[in-house]
């Protein structure tokens, strides 16, 4: 049951279908100049050609002149769709309950890049957040983050720590606020919440580390 539940909160970009399942967003929503794209794009990896998600584009730090009350800007990000309603509940979960690592196989730059996750919480701007640690930009790397080391933030700012609720799990998805002008590029492969014990093992069966490739990468 454990392994079906990883399943069902899996991401796998060499599917072009996956598009469909997130959003993006920028300061653009409130007038900002950043821009943002995800795209499926394709590169021989090992000699084989593979698929994968690229959540790019370029950070503008301007604020918008005709909105003096917005003094910051220059962020990006995408995400989860939000859970289809049903006709018994207004709003509907992920269960993560006996699950306790994000594992994402990713190729990044040098830019700062979050992990977020939703949960039911008091607030609906609460964000609980993990550095994305990358150790080898410009490679692919696989990336193992424990979901108790996530960070209760409302817009930026770190709360009172509550635990994640993770029976009540709304989306998951990745951010850029490094205030710094530029573009920026992150290429995902996968990412996964599942068990600790079954990341390793589905590492170990789908032999995605290689000799040429960085270790296992496990983030506290």
């Amino acid at each position: 049951m454990l392994k079906n539940l990883a399943q069902r909160v899996s991401s796998y970009f060499t599917r072009p279908n996956e598009l469909s399942k997130i959003i993006t967003g920028s300061d653009q929503d409130i007038g900002g100049f950043s821009t943002v794209k995800f795209d499926i794009e394709t590169e021989k990896i090992n000699g084989i050609e593979k698929s994968f998600g690229n959540f790019h584009g370029y950070l503008n730090l301007d604020p918008p002149s005709n909105k003096p009350d917005v003094l910051y800007s220059g962020y990006s990000m995408f995400r989860t769709k939000n859970q289809p309603k049903t006709f018994f509940n207004n709003e509907t979960f992920w269960d993560w309950d006996g699950l306790n690592h994000v594992l994402l196989r990713v190729k990044g730059d040098h830019r700062k890049y979050f992990v977020n996750i939703q949960s039911h919480s008091t607030f609906i701007t609460d964000l609980y957040q993990h550095r994305l640690f990358l150790n080898t930009p410009g490679k692919w790397e696989t990336v193992l983050i424990p979901l108790n080391g996530f960070v209760l933030t409302n817009k930026g700012v770190i709360q009172h720590q509550v635990p994640l609720e993770k029976t009540k799990v709304k989306t998951i998805g990745i951010g850029l606020l490094d205030a710094q002008f530029g573009p920026y590029s992150l290429k995902i492969d996968s990412i996964k919440v599942m068990r600790g014990t079954d990341a390793l093992e589905e590492i170990e069966k789908s032999k995605i580390l290689s000799e040429s490739e960085p270790d296992l990468f496990l983030r506290g």
